[in-house]
């Protein structure tokens, strides 16, 4: 009799010691899961703001093409665009070039001859940094357009363009008879000190397609 006694609170306390650790087991899973499930809400929302922060960061990295070093080699576009044949490079002052600028700017010119009459088109890049003067190539841009509204007054038509995704000026004389230098001119500046001229006795979309393949 007092051996099953024993036997019977053996047994108890077995079970006993079952049911505690089968208890504890699930307390210990549900742990596991909950900080799993933690971890990887946690990981998901701070990788999912990360990523979105560093894609919206990536969406605002574009740089825009370095200024050149201003010499002769400018003036050399490659390709030349069809009906163009490149003639030369000369050095010219901007004062003499009928652009519309009274400062004596150093600048570089390439000759083009356009279509079968082999019309003159000139490409110049003017240097603003070494002239002794405060003005900045937007304000030789603004002098240009002053002075070209005075010259021809209600027949001045002057207005921004794009060439290569920046604006561009384009000039006008809107003249019953075409001026001697040509009635159209494109300008834009490169920087604080250059800018950059294409003028000739011809169509604008020929100087346009000059202008564009210039890169700048």
């Amino acid at each position: 009799m007092k051996k099953n006694i024993l036997v019977i609170l053996l047994l108890a306390a077995v079970l006993a010691v079952g049911i505690s650790g089968c208890l504890g087991g699930d307390d210990d899973a549900n742990n596991t899961t909950n900080n799993s499930t933690n971890n990887s809400t946690n990981n998901s929302t701070d990788n999912s703001t990360n990523n979105s922060t560093n894609g919206s960061d990536s969406g605002n990295s574009g740089e825009s093409k370095p200024i050149p070093t201003f010499d002769a080699n400018l003036t050399l576009v490659d390709p030349i665009p069809a009906g163009f044949t490149f003639l030369s490079t000369t050095t010219v002052k901007s004062h003499g070039q009928h652009i519309g600028v009274t400062d004596a700017l150093y600048g570089y010119q390439g000759i083009y001859h356009y279509g079968e009459n082999e019309t003159s088109v000139f490409l110049t890049y003017y240097d603003v940094a070494i002239a002794n003067t405060t003005k900045t190539s937007e304000d030789y841009i603004q002098m240009m357009k002053d002075n070209h509204a005075k010259q021809y007054g209600s027949d001045s038509k002057i207005s921004t363009i794009q060439i290569n995704g920046h604006d561009a000026t384009l000039f006008e004389a809107a003249t019953d008879e075409v001026p001697q230098y040509g009635r159209y001119m494109i300008a834009w500046t490169l920087g604080d000190n250059m800018f950059v001229t294409v003028t000739g006795v011809v169509d604008e979309s020929v100087l346009e397609s000059l202008a564009t393949a210039t890169g700048y």
